[in-house]
């Protein structure tokens, strides 16, 4: 999808995240993947650097801090969700069954000042869930058949597959590229000029996290 998918730096297998890992590692972001586990009690950590979350299920997700306080944030299955450097806490997941999570910890300073501006979406297609001096969070909704037009993305981004697709991206250049698509197969992509189109057989929705940094 999205930018050529040739230059996307890594992937991953997609859910579940189980075993953990950290699939991107760059100047601009660390990329984690994880299943949490209901009723397990993570150990006392912190968290150095704001972070952009997203949730595969629904649950909650109780914080713990030292002197007693306890914070519950709640998430849907397919939400995005801000999170602010935290110092130390635990936490403790309540759910279902295990909840696939994308932790995305910004490298980038919180005062940043964004040097390039961010090209308005396709309105149609695409959703802002979230935008600020580090990062723009872009939902992108396909229905069966249906495609983008074409739009520049001019930073780098990553992408996360909600849904399992297959996808047909044209570049500025003509080239056709079609791609499956798994369910949390995450991929860093770089900037480009493109349009998209879903060519499977059910909707197809991700989730774009583009840095400023």
């Amino acid at each position: 999808m999205l930018a050529m998918l040739a230059f996307a730096a890594a992937a991953h297998a997609g859910i579940p995240y189980d075993p953990p890992s950290t699939p991107i590692d760059n100047p601009v972001a660390r990329v984690q993947l994880s299943a949490g586990k209901p009723g397990e009690l993570t150990k006392p950590h912190v968290h150095l650097t704001n972070r952009v979350m997203i949730y595969f299920q629904a649950g909650t997700n109780t914080i713990r801090y030292p002197d007693g306080r306890s914070a519950p944030e709640h998430f849907r299955a397919g939400e995005v969700q801000w999170n602010n450097a935290m110092g130390t806490h635990t936490a403790e997941i309540a759910a279902a069954g295990p909840v696939d999570i994308v932790h995305v910890e910004l490298k980038s300073p919180p005062v940043l000042a964004p040097k390039v501006n961010t090209a308005a979406p396709d309105p149609e297609h695409f959703k802002v869930e979230l935008d600020n001096n580090q990062v723009r969070v872009l939902r992108l909704h396909l229905g069966k058949g249906e495609k983008t037009r074409s739009y520049e993305a001019r930073l780098d981004r990553l992408l996360v597959p909600l849904t399992e697709a297959r996808v047909k991206t044209v570049g500025a250049d003509g080239v056709v590229k079609s791609t499956q698509l798994r369910p949390g197969e995450v991929q860093w992509l770089a900037p480009g000029t493109q349009s998209d189109e879903n060519a499977g057989d059910a909707p197809y929705e991700a989730i774009l996290v583009e840095f400023k940094k």
